[in-house]
């Protein structure tokens, strides 16, 4: 995990570890004890597992510190701004989604931005639909989800009582 940087597969694992006679349900048993042992440490990493993979990962405490280390490149690690956020957010909920969705639901073109978190990692393809011009769906990354704190797709806030909350908070203020 800590020379691959990126999360490793489940199934990658236990392509390498047929030879020691383990089974699937019995290398998960062992990662999560693993994952469980570890992050109980007083390390600067820690282990999370994302849907059906598993990653070696800084703590988020650490975070200010390993970037000042390391100077990590600007576009990398600059924040995300609100159109970013927002086509992520369309992405992930409604996945997976067309360029053509996503521009109807924000009202404005987002192919210069949707390039963008493509290049960032945090979106990709996830196909084609067939449809004339077969245009392309997109879906969430595993870095999409590391990047939020996530293990899946599952774990989003529920939509309906983040709008609740804002409507409420909008009746409050009347």
């Amino acid at each position: 995990m800590f020379s691959a940087g990126d999360a490793v597969s489940f199934s990658d694992i236990l392509d390498i570890s047929e030879d020691l006679g383990l089974q699937k349900s019995g290398l998960k048993d062992i990662i999560f004890n693993f994952a469980g042992n570890y992050n109980g440490k007083n390390t600067g990493l820690e282990v999370i597992i994302l849907e059906d993979n598993i990653q070696l990962v800084a703590r988020a405490g650490y975070i200010d510190f390993i970037k000042k280390v390391l100077k990590s490149n600007a576009r990398q690690t600059r924040s995300l701004s609100k159109s970013a956020l927002e086509i992520l957010a369309v992405v992930a909920y409604n996945q997976p989604v067309t360029k053509n969705y996503i521009e109807q639901m924000r009202g404005v073109d987002c192919a210069y931005m949707l390039g963008s978190l493509i290049e960032r990692g945090y979106i990709e393809e996830k196909g084609r639909l067939d449809l004339p011009g077969k245009p392309y769906v997109y879906g969430t990354t595993l870095k999409f989800l590391s990047l939020f704190g996530l293990s899946d797709i599952s774990k989003l806030p529920d939509i309906e009582k983040f709008k609740n909350s804002i409507n409420a908070a909008a009746d409050g203020d009347n």
